[in-house]
């Protein structure tokens, strides 16, 4: 079970990372700033409105209420997009995801030897072919 015990030391050494004390900060703020959670849950209900319009058949649609849900979809997405909260704690768990994936890469590659391709198949991301 060494193998069992190595996961879980880096397990707790990942818990104890400036990436995760980050992301656990922003998360705080994140979830402390109520405007932003109105917003999120105003968003939310906007979306079920729009879902629910969309199960109707298509001639029973109400075409005003359905723009005026997308405007204001449109409209909370803009402000919650720009709350520096939002955009902290969006900045914190994409660092964290990069952490958990170089963690992974380097496990792959010590398991087979070759450094996993970050090759998207689009050419117009890449910087040459590997």
């Amino acid at each position: 079970m060494k193998i069992i015990e190595l996961a879980h030391a880096l397990g707790e050494e990942i818990a104890a990372s400036a990436e995760i004390e980050k992301l656990n900060s922003a998360k705080a703020a994140f979830d402390d700033d109520a405007a932003l959670q109105e917003k999120m849950q105003e968003y939310n209900a906007q979306r079920a409105l729009l879902g629910g319009e969309f199960s109707k058949d298509p001639d029973k649609q109400d075409q005003v209420a359905l723009a005026d849900i997308k405007a204001r979809m449109d409209e909370l997405s803009s402000e919650i997009a720009g709350n520096e909260r939002y955009i902290a704690f969006l900045n914190a768990k994409k660092a964290l995801d990069e952490l958990m994936n170089k963690v992974n890469e380097e496990i792959t590659f010590c398991i087979t030897g070759e450094r996993p391709s970050s090759c998207t198949h689009d050419c117009s991301t890449c910087s040459g072919c590997h």
